[in-house]
């Protein structure tokens, strides 16, 4: 069963525990992952994360691209004929190369986020995070759990 979490000026943070983030820091990485917990300074423990930045050599090109286009002088009036309007209409040359990597379990520090947006509501496969992974495990183990301390009995 996927629920929506409706937004609204009353959603809370752990309304989105269990939810598919997607997270913008201050160094220009997007990171996706499910929410697990979070704290009061915003830090956030994320699962099944994917990283993605920005590579060098496509940042280079970025700013030598906007640099020449800053030096050359548009004639008057012609302006808004060559100036796309829609995203679709950027020619690939000047979409940023996007390195992504899997790096799992995060704990992702609340003063490098910048903002964040849900991707996705709770997955009804189970595999939502470790919490559901661990205690699907624990139900189908026939052996006990480790007694405390306490209740085991001392040797002489």
């Amino acid at each position: 069963m996927s629920s929506k979490v409706p937004i609204t000026k009353k959603t809370k943070m752990s309304d989105l525990i269990n939810n598919r983030l997607k997270i913008h820091t201050i160094d220009n990485r997007t990171y996706t992952g499910t929410l697990l917990s979070f704290d009061k300074h915003l830090n956030l423990v994320l699962a099944d994360t994917e990283e993605a930045r920005i590579t060098k050599k496509s940042l280079m090109n970025l700013r030598s691209q906007s640099q020449k286009k800053a030096n050359k002088k548009l004639p008057i009036g012609s302006a808004s004929t060559t100036t796309p309007l829609f995203p679709s209409e950027i020619p690939k040359s000047n979409k940023p190369d996007l390195a992504k990597r899997h790096v799992g379990l995060i704990i992702l520090r609340g003063e490098q986020i910048v903002n964040f947006t849900i991707e996705s509501g709770v997955s009804s496969d189970g595999t939502a995070g470790i919490a559901a992974v661990a205690s699907s495990s624990a139900a189908s183990s026939s052996r006990p759990m480790k007694q405390p301390v306490s209740k085991l009995k001392k040797i002489a």
